[in-house]
């Protein structure tokens, strides 16, 4: 990604952002002030986690290699979903052997689709300020028509999975660090630092590596602003709609 994409990314994110702070103070019942989670030992639930996260490559490197749901025919998009179920129920079953609720995953139970209706109003104006600055990319509606196509549903799916391993990991570090924005650090970090691998693979130079730096400040600001809601439902719907705009305009 160029430079000015991520200019484009930071203002949509920022302005997602806002929109949620001004959620928080319009609707405060909708994110009552829970307790954050406890663990009797916050190191192991860490380590639990990062064990699981291994088992997700694992289960990943058998879809690479052809071990799937086959995703042609009008149901294609719905069994992709499936496939990206099945790659990160490694986590789930974490849950269910440690007997962890959802709440420890950032997934409240109440309101879901409350939640999700705020995510798709801040989508809405993060694409639209997106659209403002990457005139390129498409107009505000073709880009909201390129997002939520049905052949998308497998990617929706992959990014909601991808929310919950960070929510996973992000709750028991901000357990054992006692400190959001420390924990904010260095989940942003892990997660930044574990696209060099491919990156290098992909040919790319040290030099180019620097866009790792704001994915992790990207990424930090996002954590923060997750953090403080203790909710990934609305989170999901942006970042879906965000991510997509890599693609847009091709």
């Amino acid at each position: 990604m160029d430079g000015y994409h991520y200019v484009a990314l930071y203002a949509s994110y920022g302005t997602a952002a806002v929109g949620l702070f001004a959620a928080l103070r319009a609707v405060p019942s909708l994110w009552p002030g829970r307790a954050a989670a406890t663990f009797p030992h916050p190191w192991r639930e860490v380590g639990w986690v990062l064990l699981a996260a291994v088992a997700v490559l694992a289960v990943g490197q058998l879809y690479q290699r052809g071990l799937r749901l086959p995703t042609r025919g009008g149901l294609g998009p719905f069994l992709e979903a499936v496939n990206q179920a099945v790659i990160f129920s490694p986590l789930f079953v974490l849950l269910w052997i440690r007997r962890q609720g959802a709440e420890t995953v950032w997934l409240p139970t109440d309101r879901v689709g409350w939640r999700l209706l705020v995510g798709v109003i801040l989508a809405m104006a993060a694409l639209a300020v997106f659209s403002s600055l990457r005139p390129d990319m498409g107009s505000w509606l073709s880009l909201w028509a390129f997002v939520y196509r049905w052949e998308h549903v497998g990617l929706a799916a992959q990014v909601f999975f991808e929310d919950v391993a960070v929510a996973m990991l992000m709750v028991r570090v901000i357990a054992l660090m006692k400190n959001r924005s420390a924990a904010a650090g260095i989940v942003a970090g892990l997660f930044a630092a574990g696209h060099i691998p491919a990156m290098l693979g992909k040919g790319a130079s040290v030099t180019e590596l620097d866009t790792l730096v704001l994915d992790a400040v990207l990424g930090f600001v996002l954590l923060s602003v997750i953090a403080k809601s203790r909710d990934i439902w609305w989170f999901w719907v942006v970042h879906f709609s965000m991510d997509m705009t890599q693609f847009a305009g091709r």
